[in-house]
């Protein structure tokens, strides 16, 4: 072969190495982009058993033996479902000092409360996930504003 036979063929190669690692990289996106939807996905089944349990939980003691271990049995679906997030790396975001954190929630209503500090978080709407760094789904909460 000749030498410009040689760097023709080098080129050919770097342009493939090239293509191939930018079809990896929409690859690894589209799988990433996913796993996320599907991640989201068990989000929603997991708000919807809050909501369940939130309207059914002051109601608890006057449930007869069935109903009791349907909703002990709905109550271990939902630890399921948690479980698998958490084997997936992904985790609900807590709010520690009780302070909402710009990027990991989003203050759906503001209401004025004496004696507590603006920003203060009163109660979360919808929880939010984190996997790692990312924030999959920010929190919904509402605030303290004075």
């Amino acid at each position: 072969m000749t030498k410009q036979r040689l760097q023709e063929k080098l080129v050919d190669f770097q342009r493939e190495i090239i293509n191939l690692s930018q079809e990896l990289q929409a690859k690894e996106q589209a799988f990433q982009d996913g796993e996320d939807y599907l991640l989201l996905e068990l989000m929603l089944v997991l708000d919807a058993f809050e909501n369940i349990f939130s309207h059914l939980e002051d109601q608890a003691e006057t449930f007869d033996k069935s109903v009791r271990r349907a909703f002990k049995s709905f109550t271990r679906i939902q630890n399921k479902i948690i479980r698998i997030l958490e084997e997936r790396g992904v985790e609900q975001i807590a709010f520690p000092d009780g302070k909402a954190v710009v990027g990991l929630c989003k203050v759906v209503e503001t209401q004025a409360v004496e004696g507590r500090d603006e920003g203060e978080i009163i109660s979360i709407v919808r929880h939010g996930y984190r996997h790692g760094e990312r924030v999959l789904r920010p929190a919904e909460v509402i605030t303290v504003a004075n």
